[in-house]
This record gives C-alpha cells, sequence and structure tokens, in this order.
C-alpha cells in the first residue's frame, strides 16, 4: 500500500524542511512529488537535499495549485493520493495509521482526521475546529482537514478529478465529489497533520476568487435554506482572523464560540474545562529537551504531565517550561496532557518546543 503526495510550491516557506522531512520519514509508504513554481533557490537547495527520496521534481512555471497537484499524481502510480502544501507537515506514522485502517476494511475510499494548528513561529495554537467524522455536513462546510486525508485514487478519478478551474477551493469540492459519487469514508481520531494558519495563508483569504469560489459549491451543493448562513459563516471566520488587538479577538471568538466545538479537551477559545491533551511533534536534525506551555492565566494554575516521560517544570507567570530528562528525537511525537486545577477554567495560548 503506498501514497502519492503532491507538494505544490507557489513560494518558499520556512517549514518547507520539516514538510519534506516529515514525508521522507513515512518510509517506503510514500511516492513524494515535488512540484515548484516558486524560481526561488531556497526551494531548489531543500529539493536538493530531499532529492533521493523524490518520485517526481518540477520546477518551472505551472497552470496553478490544482494543476501542479494533479501534474504530481499523474507522475507517480501509487493506488491512494493527497497532497500538502509547503506550508503543511505529517506526524510521525500518520501513513502507518492510515494504511492499517484501510487495511482493516478493503471497502474504503477515504480517511482522514484531526489537525493541529500552527502559527508562523511554529507554535501549536490548538486544532482544526471544524473536523468532525463524515457525513452529509460535508455539503455545508470544510469538516476535513485537506492535509489530514488520503484517498483511492480510483475514486478520485470516477469522481472526475480535481476541478483545475479551482484555486482556494479544489480540496471542498474533490471531497464532495467523491461523497457524493458513493465512496465510504471512514475517520481516524487522531491529530494526523500539523497546518499553518496565518494571515497570509490562501485560507485566510476572503478575495473576490475565492468568494465566487465558495459561492459556486455552496450554491450547487448546499441545502436551499442554508446556503446563505454559510457563506456568511466563512465570511464572519475570516473577518474575525483579522480582528486587532488580539484580545479583542480573544474575547469575540469566547463569544461566538461558547459551548461549541471541542477537541481533545481543548475549546475553540482556547479554554481548557477540565483537561486537555496538545499534540507536538519535530522534524529538526537535533534532539529536544524542552517544551514550553503558555496561557492567558498563570500558569501556576495548571497541572502538567506529558504521558511515559519524566520531566521538571519551571512557572513564569503564564508560562511554563518543561524540561525532560529523555530528549525528544526528530520525527518523535509527545502529548501534553493540562488539567485545571480545583475546577477553575485556564485558557490556554500555545504550546511549543524551545
Amino acid at each position: 500500500m503506498k501514497f502519492s503526495i503532491s507538494v505544490p510550491i507557489g513560494a518558499y516557506h520556512p517549514f518547507l524542511p520539516w514538510c519534506l522531512e516529515s514525508l521522507a520519514k513515512q518510509g517506503d509508504l510514500v511516492e513524494i512529488c515535488l512540484l515548484d513554481a516558486s524560481d526561488d533557490p531556497r526551494v531548489s537547495a531543500v529539493a536538493d537535499h530531499y532529492n533521493a527520496a523524490l518520485t517526481y521534481r518540477r520546477h518551472g512555471p505551472d497552470g496553478g495549485q490544482s494543476d501542479a497537484i494533479k501534474e504530481g499524481w499523474d507522475h507517480s502510480g501509487a493506488p491512494f493520493l493527497g497532497w500538502l502544501n509547503a506550508d503543511d507537515i505529517l506526524f510521525p506514522d500518520t501513513l502507518k495509521k492510515v494504511s492499517e485502517k484501510l487495511a482493516s476494511n478493503p471497502a474504503l475510499d477515504v480517511v482522514y482526521g484531526h489537525s493541529t494548528i500552527l502559527d508562523e513561529q511554529a507554535r501549536m495554537t490548538g486544532y482544526h475546529w471544524a473536523v468532525e467524522p463524515p457525513g452529509p455536513r460535508l455539503l455545508e462546510g470544510g469538516i476535513i482537514s485537506q492535509p489530514s486525508c488520503f484517498f483511492r485514487r480510483s475514486s478520485y478519478e470516477s469522481a472526475g478529478g480535481i476541478d483545475l478551474s479551482l484555486h482556494y477551493t479544489m480540496d471542498w469540492d474533490l471531497f464532495i465529489r467523491i461523497y457524493k459519487s458513493g465512496a465510504k469514508f471512514d475517520f481516524i481520531d487522531a491529530p494526523l497533520s500539523m497546518v499553518l494558519w496565518g494571515d497570509e495563508t490562501k485560507t485566510a483569504s476572503f478575495n473576490a476568487r475565492r468568494r465566487e469560489e465558495l459561492q459556486r459549491i455552496i450554491k450547487k451543493y448546499a441545502p436551499e435554506e442554508k446556503q446563505s448562513r454559510i457563506f456568511r459563516s466563512f465570511a464572519i471566520q475570516n473577518l474575525l482572523s483579522r480582528i486587532r488587538p488580539d484580545s479583542l479577538q480573544d474575547a469575540i471568538t469566547r463569544l461566538l464560540t461558547r459551548g461549541r466545538k471541542v477537541v481533545y479537551g481543548l475549546a475553540a477559545d482556547g479554554t481548557i474545562a477540565d483537561r486537555a491533551d496538545l499534540s507536538l511533534a519535530h522534524y529538526d536534525p537535533e534532539p529536544k529537551e524542552k517544551i514550553l506551555v503558555a496561557f492567558n492565566d498563570g500558569a501556576q494554575l495548571a497541572d502538567i504531565e506529558i504521558p511515559g516521560r519524566t520531566f521538571t517544570q519551571e512557572t513564569s507567570g503564564n508560562i511554563a517550561t518543561l524540561t525532560m530528562d529523555a530528549p525528544v528525537s526528530s520525527a518523535d511525537a509527545v502529548s501534553v496532557r493540562v488539567s485545571a486545577k480545583a475546577g477553575k477554567p485556564l485558557r490556554f495560548r500555545y504550546c511549543q518546543w524551545a
């Protein structure tokens, strides 16, 4: 069982080495196809470093991201497909978990899981809150995190392939068409990828072309009585991400998400009511010994564990520094478990390697 993973690159991003390292460390399960339209020597230098791991490599102009993704799949032969952008990173053993799920039920066509969210400083700030198990709500919103989704090539082809005219919403459109074709979906309740959410990412854009693409998909697939509300929710999310200062954004987020999505004990507004599990992995050559966990409230209000590891903890203001007795090697993952003391809710900010 193998996976063809296209990596379309429109511009260099500092996460690119981790992106390719995370794929290379998946072992013989993966065929990596690098499609570079950036004309940036830094991309070529990173590609040179990973050249032996690449099944297909192209530098030069293309017809856009969708065209590049298709090009990679067309130049590889694995029966399962997926793609990562230059700022997406797989967790260790992701493809092993997916292949085991597929092997347990050979009728499956699509398998996906959760994603953690990173900021530009590679700090884990939460989870992809919209993700949920498969069902008809896919027609109403992006319940699939694209970097954590893998699908059968034959089902992709039966659904008509990727729409080359789409620049922002090709993933949602493709997943809907595969779903409506009768393909069988399943869900892995684990984080499978790390995804950048930043002001400059395509997901954060709400320009005229993205609005048009969203409206086209919503009008075609969503229930008519819900179409206005669905489009409005995309607009509100984009507006929310641009509110400054951060304190005002936090206050509005708490208001809009109160009592809603909670993933592994962490609410969309950062609240930990009882206990939350935070997932971290890294792909730097040197081992990591320290983790920082930051809160909006004092860090002394939190009980912190790292299951399976011993560590010492220092607390200063809103930040807890965890120093592990045994360093975490490259391509390894840890879970940081945070519990609120005395039943008083905590507000989580970020978790990062130090």
